[in-house]
């Protein structure tokens, strides 16, 4: 379930790009607390604290976010990054009453081993990494893990297939939405190789057809045998 963390963050009265590149510099994220019908609060959070505990405690964790004399809980809305350098550009917070249901997405994972991949060498797909989900904040799980074992080659597992063993979660995403698939094996097209000889040209005539391999060989008799049969 979610954890509980701490947060302070500065309230801010300035705004604008050079505003916010500056707070970078310093080490600072531009943010912003909004929801539960109140105004917005413009804020600024240490960019390795954010970082840390997002290692540790993942997008869904509750956060207790004190900014100056206001204290209140939150959850990570939103977060945009550097579309080269992946770093945080800006982060949003929204404020969440503990004792209300929220739509949040949660990762989700595959477990076990698709017996067609495992038997019929197929390959797995993963069409949805999250799947959005309704509960209290306090319930939110980390990850929803799928048993894949009983997919064979051309099996696929909807939304409407999985089944949550809890009362007080319920899945939202569409229920015909494609969550896993098994495709069958990618054929591999093995290109011919030429033999080069010492010198590092094509060995041609008698001793190259020798060299190659057994079922171009036979495939070459094949030819010569309908030749003599046409003549």
């Amino acid at each position: 379930m979610s954890d509980q963390v701490s947060l302070n963050a500065d309230v801010r009265t300035e705004s604008g790009k050079k505003f916010a590149k500056r707070l970078r510099y310093r080490g600072q994220l531009p943010a912003v607390v909004y929801g539960e019908d109140s105004a917005p609060v413009a804020c600024s959070v240490d960019y390795r604290t954010l970082s840390d505990l997002l290692k540790a405690h993942g997008r869904n964790a509750i956060i207790s976010l004190s900014a100056g004399d206001m204290s209140h809980s939150t959850i990570i809305k939103d977060i945009q990054y550097h579309p080269v350098r992946g770093e945080i550009l800006h982060v949003d917070f929204h404020r969440i009453d503990l004792t209300r249901k929220i739509v949040v997405e949660v990762p989700v994972h595959a477990t076990g081993l698709a017996v067609g991949v495992r038997i019929g060498e197929g390959i797995l797909e993963q069409m949805l990494h999250e799947l959005e989900v309704e509960c209290l904040p306090t319930d939110i799980p980390d990850n929803i893990e799928i048993d894949v074992s009983d997919l064979d080659i051309g099996d696929s597992l909807h939304v409407s297939d999985i089944v949550i063993d809890s009362d007080d979660l319920s899945i939202v995403t569409e229920s015909d939405r494609t969550v896993f698939a098994v495709a069958a094996p990618a054929l591999v097209i093995e290109e011919e190789e030429e033999v080069e000889d010492e010198e590092g040209l094509v060995a041609e005539g008698e001793e190259g057809e020798e060299m190659q391999e057994p079922e171009l060989i036979e495939r070459g008799r094949r030819r010569d045998d309908d030749e003599e049969g046409d003549e």
